[in-house]
């Protein structure tokens, strides 16, 4: 989902700068290796499908994190020196 340059207990740190903790990240892996998928909604919001695969758990800590787990989820990485095409803004 993400191009992850630099991984440390602390922090993540993404090819562009963006910085990230890694419990969230991980959480988020979580869920779409489960076959979860993040859909945005709106300006700022997103949902997960199938809303069935979170655990309460999985829920409250999204819930500790929601403003790091909104930016990640509509995060876009500058992936156009691969592709050629520039990230939509």
């Amino acid at each position: 989902m993400w191009g992850v340059a630099n991984m440390d207990d602390d922090r993540v740190i993404f090819r562009d700068g963006t910085t990230a903790n890694p419990e969230v990240l991980k959480t988020l892996w979580d869920i779409e290796d489960r076959g979860g998928r993040f859909v945005c909604t709106g300006e700022t919001g997103y949902r997960i499908e199938p809303e069935e695969l979170l655990s309460y758990t999985q829920r409250m800590f999204l819930i500790q994190h929601r403003d790091e787990v909104r930016r990640l989820v509509r995060y876009q990485a500058d992936d156009s020196h691969l592709t050629g095409f520039a990230v939509p803004s």
